[in-house]
């Protein structure tokens, strides 16, 4: 087994979820007596699961498929403001709403409609 990570971000929480999702089925299928799909559900909750938490997926290893690069979820619970995302390595200016009359960023909260031709500007710019 290689020990380099190939499971990376939104890949790894969608297998969590599914691992989670799995082993709730296992554990009914289980009870209702249905043991051949309780034993499938628990080895797929359990092959995820190892996925997920290693961040080493085998299948993806011998596809040569990595998601680890830029695929990391990150939750930024501080918030930035105006100056901090113009000059972000990873945003361009195109990323974000510019007002069609000063060409000044919208922030968000900030009001704003459209102007007569259809172009959204600020309140202050109507």
């Amino acid at each position: 087994m290689d020990d380099t990570k190939n499971v990376g971000g939104r890949d790894r929480l969608v297998r969590l979820l599914l691992t989670i999702v799995l082993s709730i089925v296992a554990v009914r299928s289980l009870r209702r007596g249905k043991r051949l799909r309780g034993l499938l559900a628990g080895v797929g909750a359990l092959g995820l699961g190892f996925n997920a938490t290693t961040g080493y997926c085998g299948v993806n290893d011998a596809l040569s498929v990595d998601t680890t690069s830029g695929g990391d979820v990150e939750i930024d619970f501080e918030g930035t403001d105006s100056e901090e995302r113009e000059t972000g390595p990873e945003q361009s200016r195109s990323s974000y709403l510019t007002c069609a009359s000063c060409g000044d960023p919208i922030v968000p909260g900030q009001r704003r409609g459209p102007n007569g031709q259809d172009d959204i500007v600020h309140d202050d710019c109507l």
